[in-house]
């Protein structure tokens, strides 16, 4: 399943820092490089292979890296930043 941003919702990087900003609300959401690199790879192709890769880059079980996956995506779906 890929990752959608939330309708009005960008991500973009600003001065070297990935921000989520909302035209809806206003709000803007940064993102460490880590949470990042998993966003950008769950729109890209989907969480499953977005934790399989990174999983592979960290010498980590994907279920791990799941894990932080599921976690990030809770916030961001509560934020109604991604959907």
């Amino acid at each position: 399943m890929k990752v959608q941003l939330a309708p009005g919702t960008t991500l973009t990087s600003i001065e070297g820092k990935d921000v989520l900003f909302s035209v809806r609300t206003g709000d803007s959401y940064g993102l460490n490089e880590t949470a990042a690199r998993m966003l950008r790879l769950g729109i890209e192709v989907g969480l499953e292979e977005a934790a399989n890769q990174m999983a592979e880059e960290y010498s980590v079980e994907p279920s791990e890296i799941r894990a932080d996956f599921d976690e990030l995506m809770r916030d961001l779906i509560q934020l109604k930043l991604v959907q």
